[in-house]
């Protein structure tokens, strides 16, 4: 927004930034993210325990990291990371022929789509979908009433439904 945006009508989510996944070793995370899956290396902060991969701007990344020994998420396990491709049995072929693990080889699932779900190096689970009319599938989800921030006493903010 502009810089002539009134402040109320600021800070609103503009995109998912980015998902994050712990990993064991990093250099080897990103040769996997890299070289098998295809993603494009953005960011890299060795120092930081951190690097980013993802497609160019403005899609969101994958945050690959090192855990510390007190973090609640350490390697393994469901990641929360859905990834799409345009074709889910030649993305399959192509990772199997690399040795990939998969928990769930493609099917079609209920709602319409395809899904598999691999593990990457470190056994984080993540699912791949093919879905073209995910969107065009379903009617649009009906307009939830705008809330109302106002001002009252002592600098408080209450936040109220308009349509009451």
């Amino acid at each position: 927004m502009s810089e002539g945006t009134p402040y109320m009508m600021r800070g609103n989510v503009t995109r998912v930034w980015l998902a994050s996944i712990p990993v064991s070793n990093l250099e080897e995370a990103v040769d996997f993210y890299t070289q098998v899956l295809g993603l494009k290396l953005q960011l890299e902060s060795k120092e930081n325990h951190w690097a980013e991969v993802g497609p160019d701007e403005p899609s969101s990344k994958i945050a690959l990291y090192l855990p510390g020994k007190e973090d609640p998420r350490q390697p393994g396990g469901p990641s929360g990371v859905v990834l799409e491709t345009d074709s889910i049995f030649e993305f399959h072929r192509k990772l199997v022929d690399e040795e990939v693990v998969f928990k769930l080889k493609p099917e079609r699932r209920p709602w319409g789509g395809l899904l598999a779900v691999f593990l990457d190096r470190d056994g984080n689970e993540i699912e791949v979908v093919e879905d073209p009319e995910h969107y065009s599938r379903s009617p649009a989800p009906q307009a939830r009433p705008n809330r109302i921030v106002r001002e009252i006493d002592r600098g408080c903010r209450v936040s109220t439904d308009s349509s009451q």
